[in-house]
């Protein structure tokens, strides 16, 4: 399962659960002057946690890595089509929210964006 670079602008590498390095596709882009971190789930090419999994652990690490403050981000994950029968595989992006309690993102909460709504993030 190869996932398209169109997806993502660059490999970001990061510490998954229990450290173990990991990776996913990221690009950043702003929509009004907002940041818009778009983490994409790399399949067989991440050798590590997923994007789903690592959760607040990764979306910590992409602010502190690109200088973002938190609070003003919107955080995005990408499954990226493969091109697979099964459904799960099909494209599909989630506004991921989390609760910042003692310093740690947690229960992270989704929303599954339209088509719509992902073009409107994406192409202002």
């Amino acid at each position: 399962m190869e996932v398209q670079d169109k997806h993502f602008d660059e490999i970001f590498d990061f510490k998954g659960k229990w450290d173990v390095p990991s990776k996913c596709g990221l690009r950043i882009l702003h929509h009004k002057d907002i940041p818009v971190i778009i983490a994409t789930e790399l399949y067989n090419n991440n050798p590590g946690s997923s994007v789903t999994y690592a959760g607040g652990l990764l979306f910590e690490q992409i602010c502190t890595a690109k200088g973002l403050d938190p609070a003003r981000v919107v955080y995005i994950e990408c499954n990226p089509d493969t091109h697979s029968r099964l459904s799960f595989y099909s494209e599909e992006y989630y506004r991921v929210e989390f609760a910042h309690v003692e310093g740690k993102f947690i229960n992270p909460s989704y929303k599954k964006l339209s088509d719509e709504e992902i073009k409107d993030l994406v192409f202002p």
